[in-house]
């Protein structure tokens, strides 16, 4: 196990430092132990195989402030993919522990501001706190500039597109268990697979939308919240479930929890051409934002339905040698 603190008792001071010392051609599993403390450092795993704990998920922070509206050399923005917190491109990645912040602030100022970019595969999250405003998390490939942004780091396993938006078919997965995910506009999207096992999704005072999925059409799935609770510090009906990114997004709800603050139409189009489908819906909404009167187009899944969608038949029987069961 390698120690990371900042008071210089361990192995590293500090988070990157260790993941470099890291061999990538080591195919076990290799620990990292991160001691309480407030890290300020943008962070890349570009190694396969690791495990990222934290002494203490409310009090070890990792923390960075890009923002889309940040200028690179030719004086052009950088836009929402370079604004990461956390980057992990490698796969079997495990973090736990952990928050993970983006401070760049409110997204009508400063627009995107990524906390993770969940670019691997077979990437599993527990008790992990992902706090920003506009664009906490995305799950998703990446682009050439990001090889560019993060040099001399790699992509390493990543998928890689030449758009995110409107991308081909992806293969990785991501699953989450346990997490606070808090932000406002569209704070949860990406094309990937992604399975969220009783997390707590935290809107903004702000209001907005809990996710932006833009699952290619020819994947079954895409984001699945199973057991989750949607909570909310703005006003009430003043968060939605999702706006599709892309027209084919796959977004389910299944018997999670919803505060007053979830509107009553539930998800919502994003414009005339990117609207909702059958392809998002829920089953077994409970609390008081759940309402019988949601979005026309979305779906209520019966109960045959839902009790088909697994997280095997989602992620694959990758998921038979974890420790985890639904």
């Amino acid at each position: 196990m390698v120690i990371i603190a900042k008071d210089g008792t361990g192995d590293f001071e500090s988070v990157q430092a260790a993941i470099d010392a890291v061999s990538p051609s080591d195919d076990s599993t290799q620990t990292i132990l991160i001691r309480n403390g407030i890290y300020c450092e943008r962070v890349v795993v570009d190694r396969d195989n690791v495990r990222i704990v934290g002494e203490n998920a409310d009090n070890t922070v990792i923390t960075w402030s890009a923002c889309a509206h940040d200028r690179d050399t030719e004086g052009k923005e950088k836009g929402t993919f370079l604004s990461f917190t956390f980057l992990v491109t490698g796969a079997h990645v495990t973090v736990e522990n952990l928050t993970i912040r983006n401070d760049a602030g409110d997204g009508s100022v400063v627009g995107q501001a990524v906390a993770v970019y969940a670019a691997g595969d077979q990437g599993i999250w527990r008790d992990c706190r992902l706090i920003a405003h506009q664009d906490t998390l995305f799950c998703g490939p990446v682009m050439a500039k990001i090889g560019a942004e993060i040099a001399p780091h790699s992509l390493a396993n990543a998928e890689c597109v030449d758009s995110v938006g409107d991308c081909p078919l992806t293969h990785s997965r991501q699953y989450f268990e346990n997490c606070l995910i808090q932000g406002d506009v569209d704070f949860i999207f990406g094309p990937y697979r992604c399975w969220f096992e009783k997390c707590e999704l935290r809107m903004n005072a702000r209001g907005g939308w809990y996710t932006a999925a833009n699952t290619p059409e020819q994947q079954p799935y895409g984001l699945v919240f199973h057991g989750c609770h949607l909570t909310g510090e703005c006003e009430a009906g003043k968060a939605y479930l999702g706006r599709p990114w892309r027209k084919f997004a796959r977004t389910l709800f299944l018997e999670c929890e919803m505060d007053a603050c979830v509107a009553p139409c539930g998800f919502i189009d994003w414009d005339e051409n990117r609207v909702i489908t059958p392809r998002c819906g829920e089953w077994r909404s409970t609390g008081a934002g759940a309402c019988a009167a949601r979005h026309p187009s979305q779906r209520r899944l019966t109960d045959e339905e839902a009790r088909r969608v697994t997280i095997r038949e989602v992620l694959g029987d990758w998921m038979d040698k974890t420790d985890i069961s639904h």
